[in-house]
């Protein structure tokens, strides 16, 4: 069984649709992690008036075990990092 830790790092935009965070696998392996700004917006989002960065800071235990699901279940995209999208939450 793997272990995934996800470090208190802050969380940062990338090209404007994702916010990437870190996970470390096996205390060895670090992957990066990504979550849409579609997938925030539709899952997490109740009041649009708060921006997406302060939903996924309060979500984040919830969106850390989404992706901790996708490293075990090996979803890799093709760079080797995870992406939870709307149809993952």
């Amino acid at each position: 069984m793997i272990k995934v830790k996800f470090p208190d790092s802050p969380p940062c935009y990338s090209d404007g649709i994702l916010i990437h965070f870190t996970a470390i696998v096996d205390k060895t392996h670090t992957i990066r992690c990504a979550i849409s700004l579609e997938a925030l917006a539709n899952h997490f989002a109740k009041d649009s008036t708060v921006p997406l960065i302060d939903i996924f800071l309060r979500r984040r235990s919830t969106i850390e075990k989404i992706a901790e699901r996708l490293i075990a279940q090996k979803r890799f995209e093709n760079n080797r990092s995870i992406l939870i999208r709307s149809s993952d939450c």
